[in-house]
Protein backbone atom coordinates (compact mmCIF):
# COMPACT_ATOMS: atom_id res chain seq x y z
CA UNK A 1 0.00 0.00 0.00
CA UNK A 2 2.93 2.24 0.50
CA UNK A 3 4.40 1.84 -2.70
CA UNK A 4 0.42 2.40 -4.59
CA UNK A 5 0.68 5.78 -2.16
CA UNK A 6 3.32 7.45 -3.18
CA UNK A 7 3.25 6.15 -7.00
CA UNK A 8 -0.52 7.91 -6.52
CA UNK A 9 1.66 11.05 -5.51
CA UNK A 10 1.13 11.47 -1.76
CA UNK A 11 4.31 12.20 0.40
CA UNK A 12 5.60 11.56 3.94
CA UNK A 13 3.69 7.96 3.62
CA UNK A 14 5.92 6.25 6.36
CA UNK A 15 3.49 3.75 7.56
CA UNK A 16 -0.12 2.40 7.82
CA UNK A 17 -1.05 2.35 11.35
CA UNK A 18 -4.76 1.21 10.74
CA UNK A 19 -6.44 -0.56 8.04
CA UNK A 20 -9.67 -2.71 7.79
CA UNK A 21 -11.41 -4.75 4.81
CA UNK A 22 -14.92 -3.69 3.54
CA UNK A 23 -17.53 -6.15 4.70
CA UNK A 24 -17.61 -7.28 0.47
CA UNK A 25 -14.03 -7.25 0.31
CA UNK A 26 -13.17 -5.56 -2.22
CA UNK A 27 -11.77 -2.14 -0.41
CA UNK A 28 -9.72 -1.96 2.28
CA UNK A 29 -9.53 1.88 4.58
CA UNK A 30 -6.70 2.71 5.39
CA UNK A 31 -4.70 5.42 7.92
CA UNK A 32 -1.25 6.46 6.24
CA UNK A 33 1.45 8.70 6.81
CA UNK A 34 3.79 9.63 9.50
CA UNK A 35 3.99 10.54 12.98
CA UNK A 36 3.02 14.23 12.67
CA UNK A 37 0.43 13.64 10.17
CA UNK A 38 -2.04 11.02 9.41
CA UNK A 39 -4.79 10.98 6.27
CA UNK A 40 -7.11 8.83 5.58
CA UNK A 41 -7.96 6.71 2.10
CA UNK A 42 -9.98 4.13 0.82
CA UNK A 43 -8.44 1.54 -2.07
CA UNK A 44 -10.40 -0.21 -4.38
CA UNK A 45 -9.15 -3.02 -4.95
CA UNK A 46 -11.15 -3.55 -8.40
CA UNK A 47 -10.41 -1.09 -9.38
CA UNK A 48 -6.95 -0.29 -8.69
CA UNK A 49 -7.72 3.20 -7.54
CA UNK A 50 -8.07 4.92 -4.18
CA UNK A 51 -10.49 7.43 -3.01
CA UNK A 52 -9.30 9.87 -0.17
CA UNK A 53 -11.00 10.88 2.88
CA UNK A 54 -11.52 14.93 2.88
CA UNK A 55 -9.87 16.49 5.99
CA UNK A 56 -11.58 17.72 9.06
CA UNK A 57 -8.69 18.71 10.46
CA UNK A 58 -5.32 18.36 10.52
CA UNK A 59 -5.04 14.79 12.27
CA UNK A 60 -1.94 13.59 13.97
CA UNK A 61 -2.58 10.14 14.34
CA UNK A 62 -4.98 7.48 13.36
CA UNK A 63 -5.21 4.57 16.01
CA UNK A 64 -9.19 2.20 14.25
CA UNK A 65 -11.06 2.47 11.04
CA UNK A 66 -13.88 0.19 11.04
CA UNK A 67 -16.58 -0.34 8.73
CA UNK A 68 -20.45 -0.24 9.25
CA UNK A 69 -21.75 -3.68 8.36
CA UNK A 70 -23.96 -2.59 5.17
CA UNK A 71 -20.39 -0.91 3.56
CA UNK A 72 -22.13 2.79 3.55
CA UNK A 73 -19.74 4.23 5.84
CA UNK A 74 -16.94 3.70 7.97
CA UNK A 75 -15.85 5.16 11.20
CA UNK A 76 -12.34 6.02 12.43
CA UNK A 77 -10.85 7.49 15.49
CA UNK A 78 -7.69 10.26 15.15
CA UNK A 79 -5.92 12.20 17.76
CA UNK A 80 -5.94 15.58 17.34
CA UNK A 81 -4.96 18.13 19.27
CA UNK A 82 -2.34 15.99 21.28
CA UNK A 83 -3.51 13.58 23.57
CA UNK A 84 -7.20 14.33 22.46
CA UNK A 85 -8.93 11.08 20.24
CA UNK A 86 -12.12 11.72 18.44
CA UNK A 87 -14.74 9.66 16.67
CA UNK A 88 -15.32 10.51 12.83
CA UNK A 89 -18.13 8.81 10.30
CA UNK A 90 -17.09 9.01 6.48
CA UNK A 91 -20.35 8.34 4.52
CA UNK A 92 -19.25 6.69 1.15
CA UNK A 93 -22.22 7.96 -0.29
CA UNK A 94 -22.36 11.33 -0.02
CA UNK A 95 -18.54 11.63 0.55
CA UNK A 96 -18.68 13.86 3.57
CA UNK A 97 -17.04 13.45 6.78
CA UNK A 98 -18.78 14.11 10.37
CA UNK A 99 -17.10 14.57 13.53
CA UNK A 100 -19.32 12.46 16.17
CA UNK A 101 -17.63 12.67 19.57
CA UNK A 102 -14.73 13.15 21.92
CA UNK A 103 -13.41 10.12 23.08
CA UNK A 104 -11.73 9.41 25.84
CA UNK A 105 -8.89 6.60 26.32
CA UNK A 106 -11.10 3.56 27.82
CA UNK A 107 -13.91 4.44 25.22
CA UNK A 108 -10.74 4.02 22.71
CA UNK A 109 -10.24 0.97 23.92
CA UNK A 110 -13.94 -0.33 23.56
CA UNK A 111 -13.92 0.19 19.90
CA UNK A 112 -10.75 -1.52 19.27
CA UNK A 113 -12.64 -4.47 20.39
CA UNK A 114 -14.59 -4.12 17.48
CA UNK A 115 -12.06 -4.75 15.16
CA UNK A 116 -12.70 -8.63 13.67
CA UNK A 117 -8.86 -8.42 12.34
CA UNK A 118 -7.20 -7.09 16.12
CA UNK A 119 -9.19 -9.69 17.69
CA UNK A 120 -8.46 -12.51 15.38
CA UNK A 121 -4.74 -12.01 15.70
Amino acid sequence: MNDLLVKAGKKGVESIPAWNWSPEGDKIAISYGNTEKSSLAVYDANAGAFEYLPRTTNYISTGLVLWHINGKALDYISEYPSNQLSLFRYNTVSKKVKPIKKMTQKEFQQFWKLDKYIQAS
